[in-house]
């Protein structure tokens, strides 16, 4: 067994100690509790869809690395869409298809997925890229069986600049973490590569990336758009209605984020990117537009 494939093992044994009987299940149950901190930030990261959803009703849909229920399907089931679940394991797929959460799902590894080319209109892959062994495998699959453009929400690469200010900001970083400032305030130091335990890089992107990765292949169109979401050990158990310590930290931790990003010190954590394969409709245009996304309309291949 190589690297990757040590790797797949591992991936798709990690739901196992979420699905019934697990270890962690009653972790996974509470990702179906509805007002927490946690549910509600699922669903602002679930709406990065919404233009595409609104401008093409009816449209299909697959979902990439979906193994919690099959979330992201449900999410557009709930607007209207036909959506096919997938992902590396199928121990919660099985039990979202058996109560009634999701309507179809198929086990898929993402960097060789079984459908033929232009299979779904869109193809959703939400917070699952960076996990991949070989994600970049994986997004070149995930463009083959789209018909008109994929959807990634993912982490941004914080080592990428898009000013002075900002290399000067990570410069800042970079010398506080050296004396070990972050290591006694977090318990951990701030490193330039991260792995995770299934064996995987954590891969994060950056605008100019997604975008010469559109250019490379004459694609018209790519939209972004910037998502600072704090993160809150344990807001699954949290109100996020009731003031408390953990809303709090949340909302104090979510402001200062949006501040840095405003004032263009740093970029926000996560980056919602669309890849058109073919030229939006107008209607789509105007909805990511009014969703706060930077549209990109990019030059043509003059010998294509």
């Amino acid at each position: 067994m190589n690297d990757q494939e040590k790797s797949y093992a591992l991936h798709e044994q990690h739901f196992d100690q979420y699905s019934k009987g697990g270890v962690r299940e009653r972790i996974a149950q509470s990702w179906f509790t509805e007002g927490t901190i946690a549910y509600t930030q699922a669903r602002q990261r679930d709406g990065i869809s919404d233009p595409m959803l609104l401008a093409y009703p009816g449209a299909s849909w697959v979902t990439v690395g979906d193994g919690r229920y099959g979330s992201d399907a449900h999410y557009l089931g709930t607007k209207g869409a036909t959506a096919l679940a997938t992902d590396i394991s199928d121990a919660l797929l099985k039990e979202g298809a058996e109560i009634g959460y999701i309507q179809a799902f198929k086990k898929e590894n993402a960097e060789k997925l079984s459908f033929e080319d232009g299979s779904f209109d869109f193809v959703l892959c939400k917070e699952s890229y960076h996990h991949f062994p070989r994600p970049m495998k994986a997004l070149y699959e995930m463009l083959r069986v789209a018909k008109k453009g994929i959807i990634l929400l993912e982490p941004v690469d914080p080592y990428v600049y898009q000013n002075v200010v900002q290399a000067m900001f990570r410069g800042l970083i970079a010398g506080l973490n050296r004396l070990g400032i972050f290591k006694l305030l977090l318990g951990r130091d701030i490193n330039r590569a991260t792995y995770e335990e299934v064996g995987n890089y954590v891969y994060k992107v950056s605008k100019r990336e997604m975008e010469k990765i559109a250019l490379g292949l004459n694609y018209p169109v790519v939209a972004f758009r910037g998502i600072n979401i704090y993160h809150l050990q344990g807001s699954e158990k949290v109100d996020a209605k009731k003031f408390s310590k953990g809303t709090f930290i949340v909302s104090v931790m979510t402001g200062l984020l949006n501040l840095l990003s405003w004032l263009r010190i740093a970029e926000p954590q996560l980056l919602a990117v669309v890849l058109f394969k073919e030229m939006p409709n107008a209607t789509c245009l105007e909805q990511l537009k009014k969703d706060g996304y930077q549209v990109v309309m990019l030059p043509r291949n003059p010998y294509w």
